[in-house]
């Protein structure tokens, strides 16, 4: 069976709104399964704040953006994840195992635990580094993917 829970990372959002080259392609094939419900999409409220940048510009976006922000993650198929205590706790102590990590990201790894997603997806290289190394099971870290499951055949085939 395929995918069916992912959680994205806010720089998988900044390369779908600011249809970053390479990447927005796959990110729209997930959001798409998405809207088709064949995955849910996770993510921290954090993401909401987070949005708001976009790589390779050098402002923010608008105020004016705010009311299509808001609709966007008023989608079904976004689930929001409150960062509470236990999540913020379990991001510092990810902070203390892995020094590397930024708050904001390690806020991210450990929603994704939280939730129990199958995979989270990010273009960052220190999450990425941390493949199969957290959780457990151990949590998937990787680009944006998915497979669709090929489709049944449209006519019974007889034996």
């Amino acid at each position: 069976m395929g995918l069916k829970t992912v959680y994205w990372d806010a720089c998988v959002f900044h390369a779908l709104f600011g249809k970053e080259a390479g990447r927005v392609e796959t990110c729209l094939r997930v959001e798409t399964a998405a809207r088709d419900g064949a995955v849910d999409i996770y993510t921290s409220t954090a993401t909401f704040v987070e949005c708001v940048w976009i790589k390779g510009q050098s402002d923010k976006l608008s105020k004016e953006h705010e009311q299509v922000i808001q609709k966007y993650f008023m989608h079904k198929y976004i689930r929001a994840i409150n960062c509470d205590r236990q999540i913020a706790e379990a991001a510092r102590n990810l902070i203390w195992k892995f020094p590397h990590l930024k708050p904001k990201d390690a806020i991210h790894v450990a929603s994704a635990i939280a939730q129990q997603v199958e995979v989270l997806h990010t273009y960052d290289d220190d999450l990425l580094k941390l493949d199969g190394q957290i959780g457990n099971p151990p949590l998937k870290i990787c680009h944006p993917e998915f497979e669709q499951e090929p489709e049944p055949p449209k006519t019974a085939t007889l034996l």
